[in-house]
């Protein structure tokens, strides 16, 4: 919408589409930029900083709130990241497909690494090595 397309459909859990499994999807009608192809991924890294930031400054003590912090904050963005990244390399029509053609690979390619190893440097960093995830 900030581009000025109008969106069409917004589907926020993962689905089924044209046999294929997604993890969600925007339709819009209009011209857009690259940007709006690459808001997905740029909404992950923000969603994983925010999980990082409440797991390292606010520190939860309830278990059920750790859990889904982890699973909706942290490893969500990386599962995503990961698999529509694979299905761009794949020589898919998706997203990172797209992003691929539109963009210098290597920008594209070096994104994709530098943020999922954030990803789990941060999800190791945060449930494994300090054990933060066990509530005191």
């Amino acid at each position: 919408m900030a581009e000025g397309a109008e969106v069409t459909e917004f589907v926020f859990w993962p689905t089924f589409r044209n046999g294929s499994f997604i993890w969600g999807y925007v339709n819009w009608s209009g011209s857009t930029t690259w940007f709006t192809t690459a808001a997905p991924y740029f909404c992950d890294m923000l969603v994983f900083f925010v999980a990082l930031l409440i797991v390292l400054e606010a520190r939860p003590n309830r278990r059920w709130l750790w859990i889904n912090i982890l699973v909706i904050g942290m490893l969500w963005p990386l599962i995503n990241s990961a698999y529509n990244y694979s299905g761009g390399l794949a020589g898919g029509s998706n997203d990172v497909g797209r992003l691929l053609q539109v963009l210098d690979p290597v920008a594209v390619h070096l994104y994709f690494a530098l943020t999922m190893l954030l990803y789990a440097w941060g999800i190791y960093h945060c449930y494994f090595r300090k054990k933060t995830w066990h509530p005191e």
